[in-house]
């Protein structure tokens, strides 16, 4: 009995079998790879090293569709597939620009039929013959063009070449088509993560400078809430609670502090008189003269209309004496211009000094000063204005006034 076609049957069952190990294995180790984060460009890299390592295989490319063209996107082979293996980056694009339009050659045929295309023999295949890749196709050899297909649209085509005519068999198609179905898969859901990470970026970003627009729209009104607008000086909102906190150390630790109360004399005359326009120039040069005057530390606000306040730091009655008739002499000497001649204005001072005093209520002790600057400013407007006094002085000379009447 001839053994001879039992052993060739054996060999060509283990062979097929050994094959459709191969196959499993390259699905599974395929299945792997999605869920991974990469570039689309590694992760079809990626997918044809599975297919050199698992099939006999000499190359094999995949084609994007982009636009009504097939690019081959990467391409890969046996000495590449080598090289990775000794540690070699070669994750590359394809090996020249070539490019289909959809419907051209057998991988146009592929893209726009959604069906494989076989050539089982390079060298005598009409079809490939018409659409070569001038020079850069192979001889002879056989080509599977599969494409790439969601339920939507076609992605692109997967080429798989062996240098043997007639080598794919009818399993190496059901491979190739099932490759194809589960590169899809991983594909399509790559996009979908990769433009979903690319909007949550962008929604990111959006809310970023959102939050950054808000945080300078929080600081300009933050900042036009305690700075007067026309003057550019710190307003009452500012001035009270930062007045009291110098208040309070000053007292705690026996600082001298005082307080200067300044209001423009006849500045509603210089209104009326020359315009309003004129009057904001008036407030906001005075303003800048005034800001010239004090030290750091020092605190100067706008209170409203034209009157102004310093609070200073580490300042005895006499210090803000001599500060006060610079302040009145720098303001003599502006001028400004009017519709019809030169306009000039002066202030008037009141000032009121901490001397002694402590108090636990700091605010009521800051309410009391103001009180009194204001007092010693009264009696600069109603002696004459263009003047500075302090409210001892003024408290002894009322005293005075009252002894002799009585």
């Amino acid at each position: 009995m001839d053994n001879a076609p039992f052993a060739e049957a054996n060999r060509v069952i283990r062979r097929h079998f050994f094959s459709l190990i191969d196959a499993l294995s390259a699905l599974k180790s395929l299945v792997t790879l999605e869920g991974r984060q990469q570039d689309e460009h590694s992760l079809m890299a990626g997918v044809l090293d599975v297919l050199l390592q698992h099939q006999d295989l000499e190359r094999c490319s995949i084609f994007s569709l982009r636009n009504g063209l097939l690019e081959c996107s990467v391409g890969r082979d046996w000495q590449d597939l080598t090289s990775s293996a000794l540690g070699e980056d070669t994750v590359r694009a394809g090996r020249s620009t070539l490019t289909f339009r959809v419907g051209e050659g057998l991988i146009g045929q592929a893209a726009e039929t959604g069906e494989m295309q076989h050539c089982r023999n390079c060298s005598t295949d009409d079809r490939f013959k018409k659409k070569g890749s001038g020079g850069n196709t192979p001889a002879s050899g056989s080509l599977i063009c599969a494409p790439i297909c969601t339920t939507e649209e076609v992605l692109g085509v997967v080429n798989v070449y062996h240098p043997e005519p007639d080598f794919f068999e009818i399993w190496h198609e059901h491979l190739i088509n099932l490759f194809c179905d589960i590169l899809a898969r991983i594909l399509e859901n790559n996009r979908l993560m990769r433009n979903m990470e690319d909007a949550v970026r962008e929604r990111t970003g959006q809310l970023e400078n959102a939050l950054q627009e808000a945080e300078n729209l929080k600081s300009r009104y933050e900042q036009l809430s305690l700075v007067d607008e026309l003057t550019n000086l710190h307003n009452r909102r500012f001035f009270f609670p930062e007045a009291e906190a110098v208040l309070a150390r000053a007292a705690r630790y026996g600082h001298p502090f005082s307080m200067l109360i300044i209001d423009i004399d006849h500045f509603k005359e210089v209104n009326d008189t020359f315009g309003h326009s004129v009057g904001d120039s008036v407030l906001r040069d005075i303003a800048a003269e005034l800001k010239k005057a004090i030290r750091e530390g020092d605190i100067i606000a706008r209170f409203g209309g034209e009157e102004f306040v310093f609070a200073l730091h580490n300042t005895p009655l006499n210090g803000a004496h001599l500060l006060a008739e610079r302040v009145l002499e720098s303001i003599r000497r502006l001028r400004w211009s009017g519709p019809a001649a030169a306009v000039r204005t002066t202030i008037s001072i009141g000032i009121s000094s901490l001397g002694e005093r402590r108090s636990a209520d700091n605010k009521s002790l800051l309410d009391e000063l103001l009180r009194q600057a204001d007092v010693a400013l009264y009696f600069c407007k109603s002696h004459g204005r263009d003047q500075c006094a302090n409210y001892i002085d003024v408290e002894s000379q009322s005293d005075q006034v009252s002894l002799t009447e009585g």
